[in-house]
């Protein structure tokens, strides 16, 4: 792959020079060089709100020392530069590690030297920003005029596109070429006093047949139908009910609630429900989840692009996988950068992943997902006297330390005798994940994958979660009066 001007600096004379600096001083060191170009259009009530666009070259060294830790931020990839910053970045790891109860060596790793290059079939960079503009125009368009009772839109597009390098001292060089896209809609509706909100996305790893999906060509008019219909709906009583979550529900609650529990870094710094639970029967044994962020997930949903939490390796070039969480309700593993398996003396499974090149890797998730069953959603509403059909959810709240969850879900449909009843708005559900887990009874055919941006230590990075529509039985449900 050829690589950007700004980005041949970082040669094999350059590598070789890291190496002769770091040798007897540090135990290992990563470089992450990033040259990426994108845009974003933002229009509110039909009127730009704002038009970017953005081209940066930067670049991120990070050092290891018995524990200790060195990072360094360059905006200018000059090869002096370079090497007087390196010596910097070597001197914070004996730093840290000073100061560094922690003693531990990084595990080593077969070096990777790999070239990947993500296919699209409508490249972002050959689009105009007047064709960009004209998209959120007619996503604002179809918005405003689907009803009287729409007050508010506001649409947001962005992309990404360009060449990552990533080198390591165990002799990795690694080069990747990515494009990602994304787009929201926000609409307010207001009736007799009452404002409701709809909102939906789109995104993933490809060009612009990402928009062209039926998906994305109703967004708008989607988040307006949502708006719309909620302005009559009711709030429920409060109580326990059995409780239908949809795809994206599901998968929000296998990534909030128990998704981040299973991060190793929060284990060890016993932050987790999950700490000590290896082995241990975890969920109903009709649970399976698994994190599996590997390229292809996108064809198996019969979409034109790659899920928005896919990647070819993460950001300590350690390759995607699949890893099983939960096999048949039984908790196998934890989720594990660099530092967190070697510290727990496992092997890294490729979730290191940072914001950008001038970000620290964290333990993060990628694509999270409860594996498929056997019921469909027909079945699951006629073996139910009382309950709640919820779908997708507005905002919400856990705590991994303690299992406690709270979420607001955006829509929501009373299921009395086995039949779908009227629609309820600000359906709000919550519980402890472990007993949840434990009460799914029924798990549908077929997964769906949402798109998001997770955040943590001051940094957001792209994930996809998701799974079939699942039953579970005495969940607590509130709403307002």
């Amino acid at each position: 792959m050829e690589l950007p001007e700004e980005l041949k600096i970082l040669d094999e004379k350059l590598i070789r020079k890291f190496d002769q600096l770091s040798e007897n001083k540090i135990d290992y060191w990563d470089v992450r060089a990033e040259s990426k170009l994108g845009s974003s259009v933002e229009f509110t009530d039909m009127k730009s709100k704002e038009v970017s666009s953005f081209e940066t070259s930067r670049c991120g060294i990070r050092t290891f020392y018995n524990g200790g830790w060195g990072f360094l931020v360059l905006e200018n990839l000059n090869r002096n530069v370079l090497e007087q910053d390196f010596k910097k970045a070597i001197k914070l790891a004996r730093l840290s590690e000073s100061f560094n109860k922690t003693k531990f060596k990084i595990q080593e790793k077969e070096p990777l030297k790999e070239n990947f290059n993500l296919e699209t079939k409508e490249s972002i960079e050959n689009i105009g920003i007047s064709e960009k503009i004209e998209i959120v125009k007619n996503q604002e368009k179809i918005a405003n005029e689907y009803s009287e009772y729409i007050k508010n839109t506001h649409t947001l597009y962005f992309d990404a596109f360009g060449t990552s390098l990533y080198l390591d001292s165990f002799g990795s060089r690694i080069t990747q070429k990515l494009s990602i896209l994304r787009m929201f809609s926000a609409i307010f509706a207001q009736k007799n006093g009452i404002i409701q909100r709809g909102f939906n996305s789109v995104g993933g790893l490809g060009g612009l047949e990402i928009l062209k999906t039926p998906k994305a060509e109703d967004l708008s008019k989607r988040s307006a139908k949502n708006a719309v219909e909620l302005l009559d709906a009711k709030s429920p009583i409060g109580g326990k009910f059995t409780l239908i979550m949809d795809p994206s529900l599901t998968g929000t609650f296998i990534h909030e609630a128990f998704g981040h529990a299973c991060e190793a870094d929060l284990v060890l710094n016993r932050e987790s429900i999950l700490e000590g639970k290896i082995g241990k029967q975890v969920a109903s044994e009709n649970v399976t989840v698994i994190d599996d962020p590997r390229m292809g997930a996108g064809k198996e949903s019969e979409l034109p692009y790659e899920l928005y939490g896919s990647y070819f390796v993460d950001d300590e070039g350690i390759p995607s996988q699949e890893t099983i969480i939960i096999k048949n309700g039984i908790f196998k593993s934890y989720l594990h950068n660099l530092e967190t398996a070697s510290r727990m003396d496992q092997e890294p499974n490729g979730h290191g992943r940072a914001s950008s090149s001038t970000s620290k890797p964290q333990v993060r998730m990628g694509i999270t997902k409860l594996e498929s069953g056997d019921w469909s959603l027909e079945e699951m509403i006629e073996d139910t006297k009382k309950g709640i059909l919820c779908e997708d959810f507005t905002y919400g709240y856990t705590d991994p330390t303690t299992g406690n969850f709270q979420f607001k879900a955006k829509l929501s449909y009373k299921i009395k005798n086995g039949e779908k009843k009227e629609l309820m708005r600000d359906v709000a559900l919550s519980g402890m994940t472990l007993e949840v887990l434990n009460r799914i009874n029924a798990i549908g055919k077929k997964i769906e994958f949402s798109d998001g941006n997770c955040g943590k230590g001051g940094q957001r990075v792209r994930v996809s979660d998701g799974g079939p529509y699942i039953r579970v039985e005495d969940i607590v449900v509130g709403g307002l009066q």
